[in-house]
């Protein structure tokens, strides 16, 4: 595993394999052979036999580890089949000691409410306590976060990349490689007992012995798995690869590790032989009194780390979840990577009980000291003392919830540097960061306590035992980790909670795989950074090929046309610059498609069937066109006019009867008709004229003898349209009271929507599109056809295969519409009015008063001294589920420092500085050391 080559694209090679001494083949089995074939157990119980005479098989004996300064015993890790190690001296009475290994469940901490934390806690204290008077170790790792497995993986999901892509990619994983962001791993192993001696030697005279032993192992082992599986741990049996990476990780302690490739393969049983790779590339030294030196071959060269085991010492009581975080998870905010491992014995009644009368005796020995010998009162602490055995006994015999159960602990937290000196610097900031509540120490002997790590060592001194509850043990939750997102999208930030973890965003996932809604609002008040990922979103979405519209009152997302790569894929439409006739509310609806038809038919041969839908999808969109015709007149009109009844009866008709409702029919057309009627006729033809010779009125109207055929509707990749300087009424306004411009920003803003909406639906289906809206609630608030049209395309997001996002201040602009249910992933910003965060919270479905508010009030929150924030952050839920405890809704962090072009096109804060990307004190980039820390190079 250590000498794999560095560049990850090329295939790994593979053993040839190995023949014994007989000329066979060694029967070494691959992860599908091993499933098929085998269990761990039965696996034993063939190496039982074996060692017993009934068949010649050669057994390995005990690993080596390389003799440095000390010389050393040998590793006690013999075997692996599956997820079970076999743990033994090398002797000649079989394996002493199994050890089974699971993988727990990563679990969200960053939205649990104070309920739901108590109840994870309870959940796996009251499974854990199924497993009295088993010793369980916890191993905490960490794995770099998979950058190239997961650009190839966002490469294969871009339906159609453009030529900045591979471009966009780069600087994306440089950002991620070069960031501390990993995937933590928390191993647990359950010892399955050792076998007996006596066993082992009746087993040599009657082979049923082994059956049974193998059987009441098998059944052990069966029981644990439904054990650890259960709520509140949550975990799995380790697959090849995760065991591989726990031993590499163990042997190599502190080393960076390259990362197992998921397509490379590996065995799911490892004998001696096997497990050597792990030890030959690797050197453990010592001096008296200092760290522990690994030296691990990694690339074809030697990297040396050194390495400082802490030992846990006291602890404080801790209130917790309602005053602090899970214990053990507040190392993930440390800037350099740690390794936990803890030995836990969990103790059964009647040990505790023993141990209590013990501690009672002395007690009272002491008691009678102070009283018969020395004629004196005892001290207080003697009697609380003996109340206190007598609460834990009576609390073991009388609660059967396994919430009192006790156990026997040790945690040891191991640090590594590059040398001597960084190694022990990275122990203090350890030391610093847990106090005061908990107390860690350096123990003389580190070399023994850093082969605490590797699996099966023993452990090497019984001091700083914890004797502790094991709901205290289990409020450590080390499993606690930030997962939002998926691994195939494009990057877009990352969490900034517990733990720092990169965000990738396919809001394709929603109604490709899940069958959901893709319907993702952006909320927040201004400055909360909405526009600028709204306009990251779009940019690497059609980068990707997916097809993109998007409407923008406040003109920003147009300025990604500066970027070169944009511009020769993208089509603006400057609605407010046009020419007459640019908005005709008859263009705006294209012809209907046939071969779009043909997808939703039944039987896309039968032609007679076609031409039937084809004409009725015609006649629809003449009348669409009318109606559309009909809302836009009325609002070129003063309101005392529009809202005469008599006045809706010619409009309505002359709309009808003026043209026959053809894409290259015109309003200008009503008005001729108009101008040839009577007297009430000619009054409404000379309103509209008036409309018509306003900047914003003649985009309805065509000129006369001007062509018809102009297309809004356009093949581009990526379609602005561009609504900047529209005056929008005051809501709270009258609309008697609104000026000319002001009643002909409602049509304008309902063609637009129908004009960007048609640009999707006049696609294929299974398309990708996105449609983006910024300042959304400019269209919702004033109702009609624009409130319809963005409920539409909320509700038939997924049947299009749209990503509809959806840019606004409130986010009762998006409740109000009734399309919250439909709601796929959401991004809130900072949100600082009480009934705004109440319907964001809303919106994402948390509930109300129990600290959230103070949440949204506080995201991407302004320095005093006036610099300038270079990210903005977002409670980002990313509508795949698992908001129960496994992901789901992160606080993230979105930057753009490594984009600086698309930067300068998004970025809308005024200022002489406003074209370079301002990189804070909390951004400088902790550089390729913690990068190459994390096995990233």
């Amino acid at each position: 595993m250590f000498n794999r080559k560095k560049n990850a694209s090329e295939a790994p090679e593979v053993d040839e394999p190995l023949t014994d001494e007989a000329g066979g083949v060694d029967d070494r089995m691959t992860v599908e052979e091993a499933e098929s074939k085998s269990s761990p157990i039965s696996a034993l119980r063939k190496l039982t036999r074996a060692s017993h005479g009934e068949k010649k098989e050669t057994r390995g004996g005990a690993l080596s580890p390389s003799k440095g300064r000390n010389k050393v015993e040998k590793w006690r890790l013999r075997t692996v089949i599956n997820h079970v190690t076999f743990i033994g001296d090398g002797g000649t009475t079989g394996e002493d000691r199994l050890i089974a290994w699971y993988l727990l469940d990563a679990q969200q901490w960053s939205f649990r409410s104070l309920a739901e934390g108590n109840a994870l806690i309870s959940s796996m204290t009251t499974s854990l306590a199924e497993l009295s008077g088993t010793t369980v170790h916890l191993r905490c790792t960490t794995q770099p976060y998979p950058v190239s497995a997961w650009a190839r993986s966002a490469w294969a999901n871009a339906p159609e990349p453009q030529e900045g892509w591979a471009a966009l990619m780069e600087r994306d994983q440089r950002h991620m490689a070069g960031s501390a962001q990993v995937d933590k791993m928390v191993y647990l192993g359950v010892d399955l007992g050792k076998r007996g001696l006596a066993i082992s030697l009746l087993s040599k005279v009657h082979a049923g012995v082994v059956d049974r032993e193998m059987q009441a192992l098998q059944d052990r082992l069966d029981y644990i798995d439904r054990i650890v599986a259960g709520e509140g741990v949550e975990a799995r049996p380790v697959t090849a690869h995760e065991m591989e990476w726990l031993l590499a990780k163990s042997f190599a302690l502190g080393c960076p590790v390259p990362v197992p490739m998921p397509d490379e393969p590996t065995q799911a049983r490892l004998d001696t032989a096997d497990l050597g790779k792990f030890v030959s590339t690797t050197e453990w030294t010592a001096e008296p009194l200092g760290a522990t030196k690994v030296i691990a071959t990694l690339n074809g060269r030697e990297l040396e780390r050194h390495v400082v085991v802490l030992t846990l010492d006291r602890a404080a009581d801790v209130r917790i979840p309602e005053e602090q975080p899970p214990w053990m998870s507040k190392g993930d905010q440390l800037p350099f990577p740690i390794e936990w491992y803890a030995r836990i014995d969990i103790r059964t009644a009647e040990e505790v009980s023993k141990d209590m009368t013990k501690q009672t005796g002395r007690i009272d020995a002491q008691h009678s000291h102070w009283v018969n010998d020395h004629n004196k009162r005892p001290p207080k602490q003697l009697g609380r003392q003996a109340a206190r055995a007598s609460d834990v006994e009576d609390e073991m015999r009388s609660g059967f919830t396994g919430m009192h159960t006790r156990t026997k602990s040790w945690f040891r937290i191991a640090v590594s540097g590059r040398t001597d000196e960084e190694a022990s610097e990275r122990a203090a900031a350890v030391i610093e960061h847990f106090k005061p509540q908990f107390q860690f120490v350096r123990e003389i002997g580190q070399y023994h306590l850093a082969r605490e790590f590797v699996p099966g060592e023993p452990l090497s001194t019984s001091a700083h035992a914890r004797h502790w509850p094991l709901v205290k043990v289990c409020a450590g939750l080390p499993q606690i980790t930030a997962e939002v997102g998926d691994k195939r999208g494009p990057h877009i930030g990352e969490t900034s909670g517990l733990v720092e973890r990169a965000v990738c965003h396919d809001p394709w996932y929603l109604t490709e795989v899940l069958n959901s809604s893709g319907l993702i609002p952006l909320v927040g008040t201004l400055g909360a950074g909405k526009s600028m990922l709204l306009g990251l979103l779009f940019y690497k979405h059609t980068q990707a090929g997916a097809f993109g519209v998007s409407l923008d009152p406040a003109g920003r997302l147009q300025r990604l046309l500066q970027l070169p790569e944009m511009r020769n894929i993208g089509h603006s439409v400057d609605l407010l610059g046009g020419l007459p006739g640019s908005l005709s509310p008859y263009a705006v609806v294209p012809e209907p498609n046939i071969e779009l038809i043909r997808l939703d038919a039944d039987d896309p041969s039968n032609e007679d069937e076609m031409r039937e839908r084809m004409r009725r999808a015609e006649t629809a969109a003449r009348q669409t066109r009318r109606d559309l015709a009909y809302q836009t007149l009325r609002w070129c009109l003063p309101h005392y006019v529009a809202q005469d009844d008599a006045a809706k009866k010619i409009i309505d008709h002359a709309v009808r009867t003026a043209n026959e409702g053809l894409v290259t029919d015109s309003a200008t057309d009503v008005i001729e008709m108009l101008s040839q009627g009577d007297e009430a006729q000619r009054e409404i033809a000379s309103h509209l004229k008036t409309a018509a010779d306003r900047e914003l009125g003649r985009l309805f109207f065509h000129e006369a003898g001007q062509e018809r055929d102009q297309q809004i509707v356009s093949d581009a990749r990526a379609t602005f349209f561009n609504l900047k300087g529209l005056m929008q009424p005051d809501a709270n306004t009258p609309v008697e009271e609104w000026s000319p411009e002001e009643l002909l920003a409602r049509p304008i803003m309902t063609l637009a929507s129908w004009a960007s909406v048609n640009l999707i639906y006049r696609r294929s289906p299974n398309e990708r599109k996105m449609f983006a809206l910024d300042e959304a609630h400019e269209i919702t608030g004033q109702g009609g056809a624009g409130r319809t049209l963005v409920t539409k395309i909320a509700t038939d997001s997924r049947k299009n295969n749209t990503a509809a996002y959806l840019s606004t201040q409130n986010a009762s602009a998006i409740l109000n519409q009734d399309i919250n249910n439909f709601t796929g992933a959401a991004f809130i910003g900072r949100t600082g009015d009480e009934q705004a965060q109440k319907a964001a919270l809303r919106l994402i479905g948390k509930p109300e008063g129990v600290g959230y508010e103070a949440m949204l009030g506080n995201l991407s929150r302004q320095r005093r001294d006036g610099e300038q924030l270079s990210y903005r952050e977002f409670i980002y839920r990313d509508g795949i589920g698992g908001e129960g405890g496994r992901g789901g809704i992160e606080k993230i962090r979105v930057s753009l420092n490594h984009h600086p072009d698309l930067f300068r096109a998004l970025n809308t804060t005024p200022g002489k500085n406003k074209d370079k990307p301002n990189v804070s004190r909390d951004d400088v980039a902790a550089g390729t050391e913690v990068a190459y820390e994390e096995g990233a190079a």
